[in-house]
């Protein structure tokens, strides 16, 4: 089942009052989180061209909201590897995804990619992750945006007794 993420009011990236932001909205199959969006003029590096550093923040959240979905607790990015293969125009609709691959450790990795609504890959990335404690993903959660529709608190609660679970 498709569901959206919760979002926040001022984040850069999912803030729908932050008015620099990009107010981006994710979904998620449980499985990888994506987005669609398309950048404009105030996000752009050289003419035409959308900034590189405003893709690596879209690809940042997409690929830290991957093993938040599947572990109930969030997380912060402490180091971004990213590959850029072509530059994005601006005003190009592109779909970002990011995919959890280890949180088995310390520290969680996830990678993704940006590509074109016609398959042109544009940025390839992989990502190392800490997790925040569940008490810090609860005062995350106090700061988000529950719509009808998104995840709830209480499926991302669920999954983070299922992680502690299955980890013993």
């Amino acid at each position: 089942m498709i569901r959206r993420l919760p979002h926040s009011h001022r984040c850069f990236v999912c803030g729908d009052t932050n008015p620099a932001g990009l107010h981006v909205r994710f979904e998620t199959d449980g499985n990888k989180v994506w987005t669609t969006l398309a950048l404009g003029e105030p996000h752009m590096g050289y003419l035409g061209i959308s900034h590189g550093g405003v893709l690596a923040a879209v690809l940042d959240e997409t690929m830290g909201w991957a093993p938040a979905v599947h572990t109930g607790r969030f997380c912060m990015a402490i180091e971004l590897n990213l590959e850029y293969r072509k530059s994005v125009p601006i005003g190009e609709p592109v779909t970002v995804t990011g995919y959890m691959t280890d949180v088995s450790r310390r520290i969680w990795e996830g990678c993704g990619e940006i590509r074109g609504a016609d398959g042109t890959l544009y940025v390839r990335g992989r990502g190392r992750f800490m997790p925040m404690s569940e008490q810090a993903t609860d005062e995350v959660m106090d700061m988000l945006v529950f719509d009808e529709g998104t995840l709830t608190r209480d499926q991302i609660v669920a999954a983070r007794e299922r992680f502690r679970a299955a980890k013993g």
